[in-house]
């Protein structure tokens, strides 16, 4: 009964966390997003990772003639996403309980969306193969449509003890196997470790402060097969690429007295929780320390004098 009522409160929670960030954020979609892929024309919409929905029910009251179906693995979150469609009046709206990483090919027709939109699958980043799933997002969205997605960082704080999760939860990442860095970025690190006179480099040891999941959001796009033409003459680090994907930044701030705050807190409480198995599994830190941490993010975040910035990145490209 008290984990029903604790898992009830977090939906809750997630809810007013959610309808904050939309707000924060400052727009449901970027001006030159909606310029290209003007939604008042199109039929339908998927987000995929919809949580309980506040963004896919903002962009359905917006624009009533859309079809918009959500995906999202909680099923709490999606029962409480239908009940607030329900309640808004919005039969257009759907949302459905549905692993991120395996979503049958039999669940839409290829070509089905205008718009196709990812929002935070951070949160997989040990289960979801995110190359794969932009290339499903691709075949979804038909030609001329546009495929965006909106992903965030870990926050920077001036919390010691949500810093030091931070780099915990980095250094299990990267133990697990699941860095985003790829393994001919090594070969680097090896040259310089042989000039040193060390024998190798191991990955786990490397020291990193962030997932770096949003600088790979615009190259799982690209070979994905999205992008806009642009200029014959421009470079990238992939050679010549006459492709563009086009990018938007925000940082929302969740420091004391913001109003970004309050859902922070009860985010990093929960997500302390959550990544425990994974910390102690990888060995990074004993459950005791985890335990004194916990305590100690808990005192520091609800400190008045407590700041903390959280970057996000939004990234978009139409499907040719």
């Amino acid at each position: 009964m008290i984990a029903h009522e604790e898992r009830s409160s977090n939906v809750y929670d997630d809810i007013q966390f959610q309808h904050v960030i939309v707000e924060e954020m400052g727009e449901l979609l970027p001006t030159k997003l909606l310029a290209e892929c003007d939604l008042s024309r199109a039929r339908s919409v998927l987000e995929i990772g919809c949580g309980t929905g506040e963004w896919l029910r903002a962009v359905a009251r917006q624009y009533p003639g859309l079809q918009c179906i959500g995906l999202d693995e909680d099923g709490l979150q999606v029962k409480a996403a239908n009940a607030l469609a329900y309640r808004d009046g919005l039969s257009q709206v759907a949302f459905l309980a549905q692993k991120i990483n395996d979503i049958p090919p039999t669940l839409f027709p290829k070509g089905s969306f205008d718009l196709v939109h990812l929002s935070f699958l951070s949160r997989y980043i040990l289960t979801a193969d995110y190359s794969a799933l932009a290339h499903m997002c691709a075949a979804l969205c038909r030609p001329g449509g546009t495929v965006c997605w909106t992903e965030a960082e870990l926050p920077l704080t001036t919390s010691a003890a949500f810093e030091r999760l931070t780099e915990l939860v980095c250094e299990a990442v990267q133990r697990a196997g699941q860095s985003f860095i790829p393994k001919r970025m090594w070969e680097w690190a090896e040259l310089v470790a042989a000039h040193t006179g060390k024998t190798g480099v191991e990955t786990s040891t490397y020291k990193r402060r962030h997932l770096g999941i949003t600088p790979m959001l615009g190259g799982w796009l690209l070979d994905a097969g999205c992008g806009a033409q642009g200029d014959t003459s421009r470079y990238s680090i992939r050679g010549r690429d006459e492709r563009v994907i086009h990018e938007t930044a925000y940082a929302i701030e969740v420091s004391a007295g913001q109003p970004a705050n309050t859902g922070f807190v009860g985010q990093a409480r929960r997500f302390a929780g959550q990544v425990k198995p994974l910390l102690l599994r990888t060995g990074v830190i004993e459950e005791m320390e985890h335990a004194a941490l916990c305590d100690q993010i808990e005192t520091e975040l609800t400190n008045q004098e407590f700041c903390g910035l959280s970057f996000l990145l939004r990234v978009w490209a139409p499907r040719p």
